[in-house]
């Protein structure tokens, strides 16, 4: 008697209109910078700037939830661990095997990001479970091999040193820090050359709703601002039209 295949999950309607808000944001002008106005209107969720999360080549853009990978340092020398068999396996692949396709790699790395946890071989398990990108709280190696590799990934530094046999998985689909700001499973988490922003899982819609309205706007005024011929047509055309929230 052959053995049924386990049924694969549906996708909720929930999901389905998530994955339809990170679309519509996705799609947002220097959507980082307008998500952080966001954000600021609302008084939730965290912007970090690219001086602390540096994307390693320019021009990349994600949105997507977050899985999140904690990890501590281990206390001994790393020719014992190694003999002990400690940090022998990273849990980098643990998080991408539980992780959906468009998800982000939210890694929490102890202090001083001395120690990388992200490398070529971990870009290409990460790019064959399908995720957006990684945003390391720490640090990386093998830079040349990531960029090549297309995988779009934001580090707060870039390290020789291997994680393995120095840190300990932590945990795994728990709350972490992201340069000191929380970041629970399933918050959104975009990222461009400015820099990374995190939007609470549960205001996702006043975000994008917000940024959107925005975007609009701007485009708006961009257009005028080309169309102008000098400072005094553009203000002309400005007492023409309704004052905004967004106006800058």
């Amino acid at each position: 008697m052959s053995q049924q295949a386990s049924p694969v999950s549906p996708v909720t309607a929930a999901q389905r209109d998530r994955a339809a808000l990170v679309t519509s944001l996705s799609q947002v002008s220097d959507v980082s910078c307008a998500v952080a106005d966001a954000l600021d209107q609302l008084g939730v969720g965290a912007a970090i700037g690219a001086g602390l999360l540096t994307p390693l080549r320019g021009g990349h853009r994600i949105c997507g939830p977050a899985v999140t990978l904690r990890y501590r340092r281990l206390t001994g020398e790393v020719a014992d661990n190694r003999a002990d068999g400690l940090g022998a396996r990273l849990g980098d692949r643990d998080l991408y095997s539980s992780a959906r396709p468009g998800d982000v790699a939210v890694f929490d790395c102890p202090a001083p990001a001395d120690t990388a946890v992200v490398g070529a071989l971990s870009a290409q398990w990460a790019l064959l479970a399908g995720l957006a990108g990684c945003v390391v709280g720490g640090a990386v190696r093998d830079s040349v091999s990531i960029v090549d590799s297309g995988l779009p990934v934001w580090a707060m530094a870039r390290a020789p040193q291997a994680a393995r046999f120095r840190y300990a998985t932590e945990s795994i689909g728990e709350p972490v820090r992201l340069a000191g700001r929380l970041v629970h499973p399933g918050d959104i988490i975009v990222a461009d050359d400015d820099g990374v922003a995190v939007i609470p899982a549960d205001r996702l819609f006043d975000v994008v709703k917000i940024c959107v309205e925005a975007d609009r706007i701007e485009h708006e005024l961009l257009a005028q601002l080309r169309s102008s011929d000098s400072i005094a047509d553009l203000m002309g055309k400005l007492r023409q039209r309704p004052v905004s929230v967004f106006d800058r």
